[in-house]
């Protein structure tokens, strides 16, 4: 009983009631605190065992410093129990520095990169289709050997059971000495399918092999000596042979529909001219592969690939800097739909057609073709990732996300699809993942596309440092360039709680911009809409929201998407009223309603813990 008394005495059972009260509830903020910092999974658990070590430390200090006597102790030894007791403390503290010394982030000087678990092992039934090389004595016939290539990839494609690398991927091989057994690893491929063709007037020669990349065998190989006119018949010709070799299913359609066909060469020479121009993109590239496919539409007016191409041609050049929008978006919905009435199975066309009526605010007919499109070509990472933009603009985030995982897949050497991913993650406010995204975007080559990317992800992460350091790096060539450095820099001071600066900055950029030169490619009123957000200016943030009703932007919901912590519905940024009526303009009724039923929904899976559809 004395030991009891003299606990009690000491204050030993307050002290540690009172530390266990004080851990839990610390405990329990760390829990939330540290996932939103995106603090490593360990640190919680260090953080647990440290509060836990810390209760025995807390309990042999109450009873070491007691401010008593010290001649009333157990044993009549006063500075025998402190040494003891001492000696207990100075043991917790080892085992504490111990543990931390074993965590790998806190070893100076260890390097060592994570654990990355393995990349899947690829399935028999996948296929990377090289560009087939140019064997003709004109080198100018580039253009026809790397469209008969993409031709037969997209026939390809439509496999259900057959995964096909999308042609960035595939072509960036191209005039590069590499073997087969390293590009199938890279692509994650087993099969690769190389060939060459040799075109003299209307006299083809193509020859063709399936390796399988793990021997190098020859799964199968043919030449074909033919004429021009046959060019349809001998890719039939090859994909069958394909199909039965890694014994894929097709499709109940033909593989190839009538999209593709032409009986006229020149019409279908100048298709693949077309196509050789689009798949640079670049605004004087794509006015050319416009005038090639009108040509071949002059030679063949029943040729619905050549329609559903212009129409794609016509769809991006404001996306690349063309500011005659309504122009481009009519033209490209005159040419799908001529195209769907030439072949109601062109996906091309239905694609075309749905991102017109997505960027004139028609959400419900862009969901109805856009669905449709990726139904008829799953692997067309075109297709993929338009509709990914698509459902991530109307607020369908896990929609979005998976379809860039899925072009990512079949494209993994193309920038565009980490880069728009990082952009699905950060809408749900996973800014850590959406860096990585991201980071392997720039390593793909994306620039400056990326480097914007970056930095709003880095910003909004408060890493503010590496932050600046991305900005430098990407407006280095170009300080004043618009919008990203901008965008950047703005951003950047207003989440460092400098937004009189950041203001300054954005109203001098703003008075420079003439609303008729705006374009989805440059800075547009959703984007001012967004920087004046940041900087709190939520009247300046109505104004150039009512503009982006008024003018027909073509991604109304930017704003609403790219808010710190993700997005966001218009009433849980402000409840001014102005700003709410803006989001009430009869012309975005179908944007609204369609996003707020999507976003809502998967705010309700999400906290449910569930895996959202």
């Amino acid at each position: 009983m004395s030991l009891i008394a003299e606990l009690k005495r000491r204050k030993v059972f307050k002290v540690g009631a009172a530390y266990l009260v004080v851990a839990w509830l610390a405990v329990q903020a760390a829990s939330i605190a540290f996932p939103a910092f995106d603090a490593p999974p360990w640190a919680l658990r260090v953080f647990i065992l440290v509060c836990l070590l810390g209760f025995p430390l807390a309990v042999v200090m109450a009873w070491i410093f007691d401010a008593t006597p010290e001649g009333v102790t157990l044993d009549g030894n006063t500075s025998g129990n402190k040494r003891v007791f001492a000696s207990a403390a100075v043991l917790v503290v080892l085992a504490l520095g111990w543990y931390f010394f074993g965590q790998p982030a806190f070893r100076k000087g260890d390097t060592a990169p994570p654990k990355v678990a393995a990349a899947p092992t690829a399935s028999d039934k996948s296929i990377a289709v090289l560009p087939f090389v140019n064997m003709s004595d004109d080198k100018q016939n580039e253009y026809f050997s790397d469209g008969l290539s993409e031709e037969l990839l997209n026939q390809l494609a439509q496999l259900p059971q057959l995964r096909v690398i999308a042609r960035t991927s595939s072509f960036s091989f191209k005039g590069k000495e590499v073997d087969v057994a390293t590009i199938a690893k890279t692509l994650n491929v087993a099969n690769v399918l190389e060939g060459s063709v040799r075109k003299s007037g209307n006299t083809l020669r193509i020859t063709a092999q399936l390796i399988r990349a793990s021997d190098s065998s020859h799964l199968w190989s043919q030449t074909y000596d033919r004429e021009l006119t046959d060019i349809f018949k001998i890719q039939d010709e090859i994909a069958g042979a394909i199909s039965e070799a890694l014994e894929a299913k097709l499709t109940d359609r033909p593989v190839a529909t009538t999209s593709a066909r032409t009986s006229n060469p020149a019409a279908y020479d100048d298709y693949l001219q077309g196509r050789a121009l689009l798949a640079r993109r670049r605004l004087e590239n794509i006015d050319k592969a416009i005038a090639a496919f009108d040509r071949a539409i002059a030679e063949d007016p029943g040729f619905s690939a050549a329609y559903s191409a212009r129409g794609f041609s016509a769809f991006l050049r404001p996306l690349w800097g063309a500011t005659n929008t309504a122009d481009s978006l009519a033209g490209a919905r005159e040419a799908a739909e001529t195209a769907l009435r030439l072949d109601p199975g062109n996906a091309e066309a239905y694609m075309v057609r749905g991102m017109a009526a997505s960027f004139r605010n028609d959400y419900t007919s862009a969901a109805t073709d856009l669905d449709h499109a990726l139904a008829l070509a799953p692997g067309n990472g075109d297709i993929l990732n338009l509709h990914g933009d698509f459902r991530l603009s109307a607020g369908d985030v896990v929609a979005s996300e998976r379809d860039k995982r899925q072009a990512m897949a079949l494209d993994p050497l193309a920038f565009v699809h980490p880069m728009n991913l990082a952009d699905a993650l950060g809408a749900q406010g996973r800014y850590a993942e959406a860096v990585v995204a991201v980071e392997q975007a720039i390593a793909l080559g994306a620039g400056e596309f990326g480097y914007d990317r970056l930095v709003i992800h880095q910003s909004r992460l408060r890493h503010f440092d590496a932050a600046q350091a991305t900005l430098d790096k990407a407006c280095a060539p170009d300080p004043a360039s618009l919008p990203h450095c901008l965008v950047n820099r703005v951003l950047l001071l207003a989440m460092k709680g400098q937004r009189p600066e950041a203001k300054a900055i954005l109203d001098a950029a703003v008075r420079g911009v003439r609303i008729e030169d705006m374009s989805p490619g440059s800075l547009n009123a959703s984007f001012l809409t967004s920087l004046y957000l940041e900087v709190g200016d939520i009247a300046s943030a109505t104004k150039w929201q009512r503009t982006a009703a008024e003018t027909g932007d073509w991604f109304p919901t930017f704003a609403l998407l790219g808010t710190q912590g993700g997005a966001k519905l218009p009433e849980e940024i402000s409840r001014d009223p102005a700003w709410l009526a803006a989001w009430e303009d009869p012309r975005q009724k179908d944007v609204m309603a369609n996003y707020r039923r999507n976003l809502l929904a998967w705010r309700a899976c999400s906290q449910g813990g569930k895996t959202c559809p």
